[in-house]
């Protein structure tokens, strides 16, 4: 059994929900322990236990640990079935961080997997709903996995209640080589709103598009007057190039002006146009076990964050796969060698 160490690096969620999916994905027992040891309050919350909970459903594992609280968890696996898999975070938690898991430990099922997940649809200190559907979907039809994301319902916090239906058609996974985003070709985003006056939507719109007016591409951003439970709004940017898809997101909160948070999104965005990296520091740490799952690859990011290095060590612990980063042109290269 593999011992993995869950306060090593960023010492959060992301080590427990990768590893269990690639626990599944490669058939190995493993215990983790020391879960969430960086966090105000460790252990497992109800996201990540619903992340585990996923990944069970899919592989019929034997877990020991898996409740609110618990520092250490066992997960043995069996092989990923492909069908239709059901799981309620039963609080706000975040619906994309338990996709993260489910997706990747599905892109090695033996047939299409239906995930209906119920939870929080844009919550603080995760991605946003709009960020799988635009950026993380699409980024991994580039190494053959084909991923469709539908938001039947938002959900905000603290009521979550928000409902996405994913569906994964598993495929043998291609190698990723994408050092440079190429030529701008658009900027689109989505900006959208439950239960809040209107009004919210142009304005956060506005403020956003201003800050990427500099750059010489056709703009857009659907604005969605969302069926949703409780009050919440956000806006994810994305833009399209050559040979990549970079995002960035921002969530409205009470007392925070909608231009404010318009503001945020569109700034991180142009912060990575300005860049001039293959992925956006988001995507890299998602993309990065596909990689060490299938045929390896690489990338270029502006900075290597605390989530990207934890991945990358998890990654070689788990698969063997090795990670080597160098600075090039002003940038991180990430390049991910897997063992023949």
């Amino acid at each position: 059994m593999l011992e993995i160490d869950g306060s090593h690096g960023e010492g959060g969620g992301q080590t427990l929900r990768t590893a269990v999916a690639v626990a599944a994905a490669t058939g190995k027992d493993i215990h983790i322990m020391n879960i969430r040891a960086r966090r105000q309050t460790p252990g497992l919350a109800a996201q990540h236990s619903a992340a585990v909970d996923c990944v069970a459903k899919m592989c019929s594992a034997r877990v020991e640990g898996n409740k609110v609280g618990s520092k250490e968890l066992t997960f043995k696996p069996s092989a990923v079935k492909g069908g239709s898999y059901q799981v309620d975070v039963g609080t706000a938690g975040s619906i994309p961080l338990v996709l993260q898991a489910g997706i990747l430990a599905a892109a090695f099922a033996d047939g299409e997997v239906t995930l209906t997940v119920t939870g929080g649809t844009d919550v603080r200190k995760a991605p946003s709903m709009d960020y799988l559907r635009f950026v993380t979907a699409r980024m991994l039809s580039k190494v053959a996995l084909s991923v469709a994301l539908e938001v039947k319902k938002r959900g905000y916090y603290p009521r979550g209640g928000g409902e996405v239906v994913a569906k994964i058609q598993p495929a043998s996974l291609a190698p990723f080589k994408v050092e440079g985003p190429g030529r701008l070709l658009n900027i689109k985003g989505n900006v959208h709103v439950a239960n809040l006056p209107a009004d919210i939507l142009k304005r956060m719109k506005t403020s956003a598009l201003a800050e990427l007016k500099s750059y010489p591409a056709k703009t857009s951003c659907d604005e969605e007057t969302a069926e949703g439970v409780g009050e919440g709004t956000g806006i994810t940017l994305y833009c399209e190039t050559e040979y990549s898809i970079l995002g960035a997101s921002a969530l409205g909160e009470r007392g925070l002006r909608a231009e404010n948070v318009g503001a945020v999104a569109g700034r991180e965005l142009a912060a990575e146009l300005k860049a001039g990296a293959s992925l956006d520091v988001h995507m890299a740490d998602q993309m990065s076990p596909y990689l060490a799952l299938g045929k390896g690859g690489s990338f270029t990011i502006k900075e290597v964050t605390s989530h990207q290095e934890t991945v990358m060590w998890l990654m070689n612990l788990m698969t063997g796969a090795t990670f080597k980063t160098e600075k090039k042109y002003g940038l991180q290269r990430v390049e991910c060698s897997v063992p023949k």
